[in-house]
């Protein structure tokens, strides 16, 4: 019973060293923008007209950038705002924030920002290329080998992240990025990628996935059909990612991935020795949520 109420009291405490980071003027701006973001991020799902949503989605970046240029906006959890999907990193360093516009045919196109924790930055001595955030600009389409592509902020393999894994290897942190993408009428993604930091920037994907293949991959993706539900998940007990196999239903469908379905079996990865390593054997005792 002591260790409950210390841990409560620890949390209470940091819960409020945070909100009083945040000075009156700040809170109250950072308030006024939340209430103008989440206005412009129900317009840009909800608007019938494209050009109405593509405007709304212009405003709703220029205001999410000059919003996180707001003393200590880090530590404001923007919880009203339902447009976007905001996690944080495993050691606070950082956080993602993603979200999407859908165009007239259905295909998804995303926009992120990586914010730094002002905490984190203080412990950085070299300050070169330093920055509060990174916007992140989806060029998914361009990227000709995206499991064997390493990309900046600026040429980024655009999700909706929903969880980040940490781990680290010979002192060097890797962030595995679990997320959703819409792609077209015909078919969703799950993604799997990495992010890491080199000279204070910001790279996605590193060699780090071996799946059992003739090479090892920077990301992995997996594309199935619009109508179904694939898992993936990191099951935090076991310390395993987990993903469902998907497959053509028909042997004519192969090579056409907006037709596959899960097919009932699962594999999942365990990161050691600095790689994600797929493990040989039926997992047990697993069940989708």
């Amino acid at each position: 019973m002591k260790k409950i109420i210390f841990l409560f009291t620890l949390l209470t405490t940091l819960v409020k060293i945070q909100a009083q980071q945040i000075d009156s003027l700040a809170l109250d701006t950072l308030h006024d923008a939340e209430l103008k973001l989440s206005g412009l991020g129900q317009e840009m799902i909800n608007a019938s007209k494209e050009e109405d949503r593509f405007t709304s989605a212009y405003y709703f970046l220029r205001t999410m950038s000059r919003t996180l240029k707001t003393r200590n906006s880090y530590y404001y959890k923007f919880d009203s705002l339902k447009s976007a999907a905001i996690i944080y990193a495993p050691d606070n360093a950082f956080r993602i924030i993603t979200w999407n516009l859908v165009t007239k045919d259905e295909k998804f196109h995303y926009y992120g920002v990586i914010q730094m924790n002002p905490e984190a930055l203080k412990n950085i001595k070299d300050t070169s290329n330093l920055r509060t955030f990174y916007p992140l600009i989806d060029r998914s389409e361009k990227i000709k080998n995206p499991l064997d592509t390493t990309v900046g902020s600026n040429f980024w393999y655009g999700a909706t992240y929903y969880k980040i894994i940490l781990n680290t290897d010979k002192k060097k942190k890797y962030y595995t990025l679990l997320g959703w993408n819409g792609n077209t009428i015909m078919s969703n993604k799950k993604i799997v990628d990495v992010l890491y930091f080199e000279q204070n920037k910001p790279l996605f994907g590193a060699s780090i996935f071996d799946i059992k293949r003739k090479k090892i991959f920077k990301r992995l993706i997996f594309e199935f059909n619009n109508s179904a539900t694939v898992l993936l998940r990191y099951e935090e007990k076991k310390k395993i990612l987990v993903y469902e196999n998907v497959s053509p239903p028909r042997m004519q469908d192969y090579g056409h991935p907006e037709t596959y379905l899960p097919d009932g079996s699962y594999d999942f990865l365990i990161f050691k020795k600095g790689k994600w390593e797929k493990q040989d054997g039926i997992l047990k005792d697993f069940k989708m949520d």
